[in-house]
C-alpha cells in the first residue's frame, strides 16, 4: 500500500477545508439571496414568451435518401468505405454550400415564381438502416417543400458527377502511365540486346566461376607461406640447427633443407656434450693440470670452434630461407591481385546483365497490371458504383408546432442560470467574513472564540450568561473564548487588561465583553468590567444598573475612582459605566488622569475588560487601546466585511496596539464552525438529564 506523505496529506486536507468553507459561503449566499431567481426566471421565461409571440410560422418538410456505401465491381469484387467516415461524410455533403446553392439555382429555374427563403437543412441516419433524413425548415412551405426536392436531386448529381470525374481522371493517369512505361521497356530491351553482344554470357559465367577457383586455392597458398614465414621469424638459431622443424612425407624445400644442414652440428653438439661430461668426471679425482684433464679441454675448445662455424653457417641459410619466402610470399600477392581484378570484372558483368534483366522484368508486370486495370475501369464505367436513391420526396411542409414546455425550459434554464451567475457576482464582490475558515484565510491573527448566533438577540436584547445557563452551546463559547485569555502569554507575562472593539457598530462586542467578565468572574479571579465607550455605551443596561456616576466624572475628577465602581450582584465581578456622556470623549481617554486610572484598576483587580466604541466610527479606540495589553477584536459573521476588519486591523497597528485574535460572534451553528456540535450535542444535555427533543419541547 501505498503510504501518503506529511506535505499530500496537508494538501488534501487544505483542499477539503477551503471546499467546505466556499460550499458553505455558497449555502449562505443562496439563502439570503434566493430572491433573485425571481427576476431572473421572470426575465427568462418572458423573453421566451415574447420570442414565440412574435415568431413567425415556421414550416418543415421531410424527405428521405438510400444511399449505400458498397461499391461492386465485374469481377464480383466488393469496396465498402468505412461507415465510422462515410456518414458523416455523406451528411456534410448533403449540407454543404456547394449542394444548397445549386439546388437553389434549380428552384428558381424550376419556380421562379417562388421567393427566395432562408431554409434550414438538417440531416440524420435513420437506425439501423442506410437511409438519411433530410428534414428542410422555412417560413414559406412551397419554397421550403421544393428546396428539400431540389437539395436531394443536387447531391445525387453531384456524387455522380464526382464520381465519373474520378474515373476519367484515374484512367486518363493511367494511360499516360503505360506510355512512359512502353518506351522505358524499349530502352531496356536494347540495352539487354547491347550487353548481350558485347559481352559473351557462357563465357563470362565459366570464367568468372575458374578465376574464383583458381584465387581460392592461391590464397590458401599465400596462408601456407606466410605461416612457415611466421615459424622461421619466431625459431631461435639453436633450435634452427637442432632441426626444430619436422619433415613431413612431402615437405617443402624450406624443412628439407634444415633438415639436411643440422646432421653435422648436432654430431658436433653431441661431441661437446659428451666431453664435458667426461671432464666433469675426471676433474671428481684428477687436477686441473692432468694431461687427461688437459686433453680432453683441447677436444672441447675444438668442438667448440666447430659449433660456431656450424652456428654462423646456419644463421646464413636462415636468412637466405626467409629470403626465398618473402619472394614467394610478393610474387604470389600479385598474382592474386591480378586474379582478383579479373574475377571482379567477370562477377560486375554478371551483375549488370542480371540487373538489366530484372529492371525489363518489373516493367514488363507493372505494364501488364495497369493494362487490366483499364479493363476493369472500362467495364465499371456500365456499374452503378453507389447506390444512390431518393427514398421518400419532399412532404408537404407542414407548420412547426409551438414547443411550449420546452421553451419555457429553455427559459427556466436561462433565468437559472443567470441568477446563479449574479448569486456569484454578489458573493465576489461582497467580503463579508461567514465562518471561521473564511477569517483564517483572509487573516494571520488567530481566532480565540467563536460564539454561536442566539434568537434572542434579534430582540435588541440578550440575558447575560448564568451560573447554570441553560443555553449549552453559547456557555461553552464563552467558557472556550475565557480559555484563551487564561492561557494568553505576552513577552513571557500573562496579560491582564484587554480593550474589546470590533470595526462598526452592532457586532455584538458589548455583550461579548459583559460575558467574557462573567465566565472570567466564574473562576474566582477578581474582575473588572468598564464601559469606555463614552459615546454610546449601553453595559448597564445589561446588569440594571445606574449610569449616574462613571468613568467620565473620575477621569475629571468630580468623583473618585471607588465611587464609580458599581457591585453586578455577581460574585468577583465589578462595573464601571460611562457616566454621562461628554462633548469630547477622545479626549478624557487620553488624558493622564485616564492612563492613572488604568494602572490603578490593573493593580486592583486580577483582570480589567474595556468596552470601547468601534474603531472606524471613531477616533477613541485606537488611541485608547495603547494603555492597555491587548485588543480582543470582535467580528460579526454575515455581517462585516473583510475591508473594514482590515483596515480596522491596520489603524489599530498604526497606533502601535497589539490585537491579540478575533472573537467570530454570531455563528450560524449549522455551518462548518459548528460541524462537530451537531454530530455531538447529545453530549450537552447529559447533565440535565434531557435529550435534545425533550429541551426543544
Amino acid at each position: 500500500m501505498k503510504e501518503v506523505s506529511f506535505e499530500e496529506q496537508e494538501q488534501s486536507t487544505e483542499w477539503a477545508e477551503n471546499f467546505h468553507a466556499w460550499f458553505f459561503r455558497g449555502k449562505v449566499l443562496l439563502k439570503k439571496y434566493w430572491w433573485i431567481f425571481i427576476p431572473t426566471l421572470s426575465l427568462g421565461l418572458g423573453y421566451q414568451a415574447f420570442e414565440e409571440m412574435n415568431r413567425e410560422p415556421r414550416y418543415i418538410s421531410h424527405g428521405k435518401m438510400i444511399v449505400d456505401s458498397q461499391v461492386t465491381l465485374p469481377d464480383s469484387g466488393v469496396i465498402k468505405d468505412t461507415l465510422a467516415f462515410f456518414w458523416g461524410t455523406q451528411s456534410e455533403l448533403m449540407r454543404s454550400p456547394i449542394v444548397q446553392k445549386r439546388a437553389r439555382d434549380l428552384v428558381a429555374a424550376l419556380n421562379p415564381s417562388l421567393t427566395p427563403i432562408p431554409v434550414v437543412l438538417r440531416v440524420g441516419q435513420q437506425p439501423e438502416t442506410a437511409i438519411f433524413v433530410l428534414t428542410a425548415e422555412g417560413v414559406e412551405p412551397e419554397y421550403t417543400r421544393a428546396f428539400l426536392d431540389a437539395c436531394m436531386g443536387e447531391y445525387s448529381k453531384y456524387k455522380k458527377e464526382n464520381r465519373a470525374n474520378t474515373s476519367d481522371k484515374a484512367l486518363l493517369q493511367i494511360k499516360e502511365q503505360i506510355m512512359v512505361l512502353e518506351t522505358e521497356i524499349d530502352q531496356q530491351e536494347g540495352a539487354l540486346v547491347d550487353f548481350q553482344k558485347k559481352n559473351n554470357l557462357v563465357f563470362v559465367k565459366g570464367q568468372g566461376v575458374s578465376a574464383g577457383s583458381n584465387l581460392v586455392k592461391l590464397k590458401s597458398n599465400m596462408a601456407d607461406l606466410k605461416t612457415k614465414y611466421r615459424m622461421l621469424e619466431t625459431l631461435s638459431l639453436d633450435q634452427y640447427l637442432d632441426g626444430a622443424i619436422p619433415v613431413e612425407e612431402g615437405g617443402d624445400l624450406v624443412s628439407r633443407n634444415v633438415q639436411e644442414s643440422s646432421p653435422e652440428y648436432r654430431a658436433q653438439k653431441s661431441l661437446h656434450n659428451q666431453l664435458a661430461a667426461e671432464k666433469d668426471e675426471f676433474s671428481i679425482y684428477m687436477k686441473p693440470r692432468h694431461p687427461k684433464i688437459m686433453g680432453l679441454n683441447r677436444e672441447i675448445e675444438r668442438t667448440s670452434n666447430y659449433l660456431e662455424i656450424y652456428r654462423r653457417q646456419g644463421l646464413q641459410k636462415l636468412d637466405s630461407q626467409k629470403k626465398v619466402l618473402k619472394i614467394q610470399i610478393d610474387n604470389l600477392a600479385e598474382l592474386i591481385a591480378e586474379v582478383e581484378l579479373t574475377a571482379l570484372d567477370y562477377s560486375r558483368r554478371q551483375a549488370e546483365y542480371d540487373r538489366l534483366q530484372s529492371q525489363l522484368q518489373r516493367s514488363q508486370n507493372l505494364y501488364e497490371n495497369l493494362l487490366v486495370t483499364i479493363q476493369k475501369l472500362d467495364l465499371n464505367e456500365n456499374f452503378s458504383q453507389e447506390t444512390i436513391a431518393v427514398f421518400e420526396n419532399a412532404s408537404p411542409a407542414g407548420r412547426v408546432p409551438v414547443q411550449i414546455g420546452r421553451n419555457f425550459a429553455q427559459g427556466g434554464v436561462a433565468g437559472t442560470v443567470l441568477g446563479i451567475g449574479l448569486i456569484f457576482l454578489i458573493g465576489t464582490l461582497d467580503s463579508r467574513i461567514l465562518s471561521g475558515e473564511d477569517l483564517n484565510r483572509r487573516f494571520e491573527l488567530p481566532i480565540l472564540g467563536i460564539v454561536p448566533f442566539q434568537r434572542e438577540a434579534k430582540k435588541g436584547r440578550m440575558a447575560l450568561l448564568q451560573a447554570k445557563d441553560t443555553r449549552y452551546l453559547f456557555a461553552e463559547a464563552c467558557r472556550t473564548l475565557r480559555s484563551a485569555i487564561l492561557f494568553m502569554d505576552k513577552d513571557g507575562a500573562k496579560p491582564t487588561s484587554f480593550v474589546v472593539t470590533s470595526a462598526v457598530p452592532s457586532e455584538g462586542k458589548s455583550t461579548i465583553s459583559a460575558n467574557l467578565a462573567i465566565t472570567l468572574a466564574f473562576t474566582s479571579s477578581k474582575i473588572l468590567l468598564v464601559d469606555a465607550d463614552l459615546r454610546r455605551g449601553v453595559l448597564y443596561k445589561q446588569f440594571n444598573l445606574s449610569k449616574s456616576k462613571g468613568l467620565s466624572q473620575a477621569i475629571r475628577g468630580e468623583i473618585s475612582l471607588s465611587e464609580a465602581i458599581q457591585p453586578t450582584g455577581i460574585e468577583n465581578l465589578d462595573f464601571i459605566s460611562t457616566g454621562d456622556l461628554p462633548e469630547r470623549p477622545g479626549e478624557l481617554l487620553l488624558s493622564d488622569r485616564m492612563g492613572e486610572i488604568c494602572r490603578e484598576l490593573h493593580e486592583k483587580y486580577d483582570y480589567v475588560i474595556y468596552d470601547s466604541a468601534p474603531v472606524l466610527a471613531t477616533e477613541d479606540t485606537p488611541s485608547f487601546a495603547t494603555r492597555v495589553d491587548g485588543i480582543l477584536f470582535t467580528v460579526r459573521s454575515g455581517y462585516t466585511q473583510a475591508r473594514q476588519v482590515r483596515s480596522s486591523i491596520e489603524r489599530l497597528n498604526q497606533r502601535g496596539g497589539r490585537v491579540f485574535g478575533f472573537i467570530l460572534n454570531f455563528v450560524d451553528t449549522k455551518g462548518s464552525d459548528y460541524y462537530y456540535y451537531n454530530k455531538y450535542q447529545n453530549y450537552y444535555y447529559v447533565d440535565a438529564g434531557h435529550t435534545p427533543a425533550e429541551k426543544d419541547r
